[in-house]
């Protein structure tokens, strides 16, 4: 064929696969070319037409054969497939065929790159294994091996023949080594054979068309022939079989009269031998590793042990052994044939037992020692009639022994079972083998080795020794454990000493703790000799340590303070016979019963009526303060916390308990402290370390019987607090701590005071490390380190780790009064919840769905552009409008074309039927909302309905005056609460300037005006200016809530251009994601319905709300206290990411929320200027 005709069929192949193949079909044929599925091609041309065969393996490794049919002359193509896929056009096999006969005609014409190939799916990669066995070519020439084997040669004869239609030509052209490697095509069915022919050759040095295959090559030999097709036996036309699975030689004893004799067995895996000993048939052996044996026209691999020259003699001379002979040769031969080349050997020795002389398998180990190592000596020794006999091994192959008394031989049947077992042993002991007989062992698993599994071996094995090894030596006593507790009943504190005692040698609990933790399993002793550890002990003991919160890599600690007792209790659990004294075993039967404390009477002084749980509460602290412990008072709210404490504290001053008792509560909660305590106890001294002029103050408090503050103020005047010794330090609502990194937390732990008194109705709110932070005010330390407890107690705990759970809860119970209204008031009638469901009004409904698909569109557009993790405000905003739409539409600040928010509420007219129902029942109502400006929408509509009511928000004043109205006044049925303010009991005001009892004086100097982000106008806001105690006239007051001013020159006047050029803003804000009352993420109250202002300049913000500003704003730096890490200065840097709180100066302490204190920029902050949650 010519370039032209080459050409015309390339394009027309080009073309059929571009026009006529589907692409993914010519994607899948590219594979099967790629993987090396093609397996032949075949062109043939007849005239202008192009015959092509190809045989293809699919996918399922089955062989097709696609045939193609071309004739450029007709631009045509035929094409078939015996491929299931066939009829439904062209197939993948098909498509492979083109590509494959494409490829080949493109090489010489700039054809492109060859595709990457990709890597194969496993089963191409073990294609052989699948794949169908291809048929001799029609056409071919295979070459035909004639074998003629004959003892100790191998001879083959080598021919060619053609392939017809009808079989195998008859006329066979002999072949030479020589014509083979002058030809390398012929051997592309056996590529091996063309190099074990070269070796042949060269071996035999003769290339001739008979050969000779010598021993060495003959496992090369058949392996380069395994798949050619034509192989006879001798000149016949019987086909010979190369089986390619190895078999196992077996030889089976039989006894009969004329004596033992060996008939040779082939076995393949687990089937059933057979014999090639017993058959006429004419048996060769051939080649060396393998073996070969040709047997039945096959040749067959064999793997043996036994030497080739004595399988070969077996099957060629059935050598017998007489019956005076079999003796010796059981002593010669068979103790040394494994066990593994014999059939059925046991039946044969049963045959034979008569011969054996009985023996027990009784062996010795001599231990030694061999420089650093262990050493062990296995004399392998049977016990007989005549005596003790050493055989060689311990070796589980070989089956029968023997030995020489008085000059006899006496034949053993060995125990295979009992010294399998033995070197089993030995090596699950960790000796390591130089031979059967000679073991050896390292240093550290010597001692692990005679401490733990010694004396399991001398109970199975006579072992020898020991007592004669000086490098390791052990004592296999077991250790006494003893412990001591000292008390010092005067400085409330005990002393734990623990003594381990190994035959009258005593070690400190530290070294053995350190021998443990680092893995030991043993401990040396003062005279040299190793020991064991007390494991079992020690593991319970760290997991009770670890369940305890302490660090489980040290021991027990040796002094304990007066309230750790319940944590020494604990440890003196695994220790029982533990000396102590009276004092140390009074204190621990009180702390095991602590429930049945002794009760007090109500204290003289106190006037009040006590009821019987709180009499019991007033009793329980009285325990604690007895035997100097801390403890939490966890009663649910209403239950009366505030009476039995200042109950306790009458009782402490009735007693001679000396020194003020200092109370810490929040801010809003002073003044209920304040009243109750001039109430319940009037005749103890009183000091409320409250306001600005506080200098004076604290001259009072050692002659005071109650001293009360707050949280924020007890940071400022923390360095004038810690000067006193308080009798008690008490914390009402103590989850103000919860976070023990906190200033507050640090600042309350650093007062000193005999006794610690936590209050709260919720002293866990979200998890247990909150637990550990009110521990470790009241008893520092008692919980453990912060790290010890996380990972010893919080986490098993959240593992679901019950054990864990158990140590905490009996741990802290003592230490815990928690009394709920179901158990204490159950005059009280149940509580009835009940739930009503309304419909939005239609236009409501309307706005909602409105509302709801332009929200849904802007959250996932804020999604998609910055992430889920940075849209989170946004869908909290959005969740926000959604509510507020279902409250009212009112309170709703959105501007959304064609919609008005001046609608009805469904909820809102629900309600009014409701309170409609109440007040004409004559009942009083609480009516709860989260948004103010609902409640300021009802009082609205109760004011037009004229029903009386009371009011509390973020903003009232005058909390205690609404509560007393509303208690007080059978006339008012409604009592309007903010949830936040009626939650927490924050003090709010909006009022007039000279209303604010901050401790100032104020007067106003002028008014700014202020514009909103939006452009929208701005209110006019007074500026003020006051004078305070020591601190001229360089302060302002901010009136309004909803305006946040910074740094900013002023050009109303002279007077506030210095002031605001030297001033900074406080912004005490604690930011959550929350949805609250107008804006998502605040959770203080003091910020409902915050609007985002900016005055032109340079202003403070948290970044919650940053992003609605102009860039280039400034925040004041964060700062830690001063008194702890030291004063620095402030540099403004720019809100970035997770930015929280950020204060600068102090607030006045009864100052508004909504009223943001503004005080001169200086360059260090004072204690009030601090970073955290406080």
């Amino acid at each position: 064929m010519n370039v032209r005709e080459e050409n015309a069929a390339r394009a027309l192949i080009q073309g059929f696969l571009k026009d006529s193949v589907p692409e993914y079909i010519k994607d899948t044929g590219q594979e099967i070319l790629n993987s090396g599925g093609v397996h032949k091609l075949t062109i043939r041309k007849e005239g202008d037409t192009w015959d092509v065969e190809g045989i293809v393996q699919g996918e399922d490794f089955q062989n097709y054969s696609p045939h193609l049919m071309l004739n450029p002359g007709d631009s045509q193509i035929s094409y078939n497939c015996n491929c299931h896929e066939a009829f439904m056009g062209v197939c993948r096999h098909v498509a492979a065929t083109a590509l494959k006969m494409f490829a080949d005609l493109d090489k010489d014409y700039g054809a492109p790159e060859e595709p990457q190939r990709l890597n194969p799916e496993w089963r191409q990669s073990f294609r052989s294994f699948f794949s169908s066995s291809l048929e001799p070519e029609t056409g071919r020439h295979y070459f035909i091996f004639r074998f003629y084997p004959e003892p100790g040669r191998l001879i083959v004869a080598l021919f060619r023949a053609r392939q017809n239609k009808t079989g195998l030509s008859s006329v066979h052209q002999e072949t030479s080594l020589e014509q083979i490697l002058r030809n390398p095509e012929w051997c592309d069915q056996s590529p091996q054979l063309l190099q074990v022919a070269r070796q042949i050759g060269h071996y035999l040095d003769y290339y001739g068309h008979r050969i000779e295959i010598p021993e060495g090559l003959v496992s090369w030999f058949f392996w380069a022939i395994r798949r050619e097709y034509y192989m006879f036996w001798k000149d016949t036309d019987i086909p010979c079989t190369i089986v390619s699975t190895p078999l196992t030689v077996k030889l089976r004893p039989g006894l009969d009269e004329d004596g033992l004799r060996f008939d040779v067995l082939l076995q393949r895996g687990e089937k059933k031998p057979f014999s090639i000993s017993e058959e006429d048939s004419e048996i060769t052996f051939h080649g060396q590793m393998p073996l070969w044996v040709c047997w039945n026209q096959s040749f067959y691999p064999v793997q043996t042990s036994l030497s080739p020259s004595l399988v070969k003699q077996l099957v060629a001379d059935h050598p017998v052994v007489p019956q005076d002979n079999i003796s010796e040769f059981l002593d010669r031969v068979w103790a040394r044939l494994p066990a593994s080349e014999l059939y059925e050997p046991d039946e044969f020795l049963k045959i034979m037992g008569p011969i054996f002389q009985p023996a027990t398998y009784d062996p010795k180990l001599f231990l030694d020692e061999e420089g650093s190592l262990l050493t062990l000596e296995v004399q392998n020794t049977y016990e007989t009639v005549h005596g003790e006999f050493v055989l060689p091994g311990p070796n589980p192959d070989f089956q029968t022994g023997s030995y020489v008394f008085e000059g006899h031989t006496f034949l053993v049947r060995r125990d295979q079972t009992e010294e399998a077992a033995l070197m089993a042993q030995l090596a699950e002991m960790h000796f390591q083998p130089r031979s059967t007989r000679l073991w050896f062992m390292e240093p550290e698993e010597a001692i692990a080795f005679l401490l733990d599994s010694y004396p399991t071996l001398v109970e199975n094995w006579r072992v020898y020794g020991e007592k004669a090894l000086t490098r390791y030596k052990v004592r296999m006593s077991q250790p006494v454990i003893s412990a001591k507790v000292e008390s010092n009943e005067k400085e409330k504190w005990f002393t734990l000493d623990i003594d381990v005692e190994y035959d009258g040698q005593h070690l400190p609990l530290e070294r053995i703790w350190k021998a443990w933790v680092r893995g030991r399993r043993y401990v040396q002793l003062k005279d040299g000799s190793y020991t064991s550890l007390p494991e079992s002990w020690l593991e319970k003991l760290a997991h009770k340590l670890q369940a305890l919160g302490f660090d489980p890599t040290k021991p027990p600690k040796r002094q304990f303070k007066q309230f750790e007792a319940p944590v020494l209790d604990n440890l003196l659990d695994d220790l029982p016979n533990a000396e102590t004294d009276s004092f140390w075993n009074s204190l621990r039967e009180k702390v095991r019963n602590f429930t049945e404390v002794e009760p007090v009477s109500t204290p003289k002084g106190l006037t009040a009526t006590l009821r019987n749980y709180q009499l019991q509460g007033v009793s329980y602290l009285n325990f604690l303060s007895e035997y100097g412990f801390g403890g939490i008072l966890a009663d649910e709210m209403g239950l009366g916390k505030t009476i039995q404490t200042l109950s306790f504290i009458q009782h402490m001053v009735n007693h001679g308990h000396e020194g003020p008792n200092l109370i810490v509560v929040p801010t809003s909660v002073l003044p209920n402290w304040e009243r109750e305590s001039e109430k319940f106890v009037p005749h103890l001294k009183r000091l409320i370390i409250y306001g600005t002029r506080r200098e004076g103050m604290f001259r009072k408090v050692a002659d005071s019987d109650i001293v009360v503050t707050t949280y924020a103020l007890l940071r400022r005047d923390l360095e004038e607090l810690e000067k006193h010794y308080f009798n008690s330090i008490i914390l009402d609502e103590a989850q103000n701590i919860k976070n023990p990194n906190t200033i507050t937390a640090r600042s309350v732990r650093s007062i000193k005071a005999r006794m610690r008194l936590c209050l709260s109705g919720t002293p866990i709110e979200n998890n247990l490390f909150e637990l550990w932070s009110l521990f470790e005010f009241l008893m520092p330390g008692f919980l453990g380190s912060q790290h010890a407890f996380q990972r010893g107690v919080v986490k098993p705990i959240r593992d679901g780790d019950g054990e864990s759970l158990e140590y905490l809860r009996s741990r802290v119970k003592p230490f815990i009064l928690r009394r709920t209204k179901a158990e204490v008031a159950k005059d009280l009638p149940p509580k009835i919840e009940s739930v009503t469901y309304c419909n939005m009004t239609d236009e409501q409904a309307e706005l909602y769905t409105a509302l709801t698909r332009k929200l849904r569109d802007q959250v996932l557009a804020d999604v998609e552009s910055k992430g889920m993790a940075k849209s989170q405000m946004s869908i909290l905003d959005a969740l926000l409008k959604l509510r507020q739409i279902c409250c009212h539409p009112r309170l709703l600040k959105i501007d959304l074309p064609g919609f008005s928010n001046n609608l009805p509420s469904g909820k809102f007219e629900a309600f009014k039927d409701m309170i409609f129902d109440v007040v004409e029942g004559g009942h009083k109502v609480l009516v709860f909302s989260q948004f103010v400006q609902m409640l300021q929408i009802i009082r609205g509509w109760l004011q037009l309905t004229d029903i009386p009511f009371c009011y509390l928000d973020g903003t009232s004043k005058d909390r205690l005056d609404q509560v007393d109205r509303f208690n007080n006044s059978p006339e008012i049925p409604i009592f309007l609460i903010s949830l936040k303010a009626g939650g927490t009991g924050i003090m709010c005001g909006n009022g007039p300037l000279d209303a604010c009892d901050d401790g100032f004086h104020h007067r106003q100097v002028a008014e700014i005006g202020i514009r909103g982000v939006d452009d929208t106008p701005g209110s006019v806001v007074p500026v003020c200016q006051h004078d305070g105690p020591g601190r001229g006239a360089d302060h302002a007051v901010v009136i309004r809530g909803d305006l946040l001013v910074g740094r900013r020159k002023m050009h109303q006047g002279p007077v506030l251009l210095p002031l605001f050029e030297r001033t900074g803003m406080v912004l005490f804000i604690e930011m959550e994601p929350e949805l609250d009352d107008g804006h998502p993420g605040f959770r203080q109250p003091g910020f409902q319905g915050l609007p985002a202002v900016h005055a032109g300049g340079e202003l403070v913000f948290p970044h919650i709300l940053a992003a609605a500003l102009p860039h280039g704003l400034t925040v004041p730096a964060v700062v830690k206290d001063r008194r702890l890490s030291g004063s620095r200065k402030l540099a403004p840097e720019t809100p970035g990411p997770g930015a929280g709180l950020f204060f600068v100066g102090h607030q006045p302490e009864n100052m508004v929320l909504h009223m943001l204190a503004v005080h001169p920029f200086r360059q260090e902050v004072d204690d009030g200027a601090a970073s955290g949650t406080d």
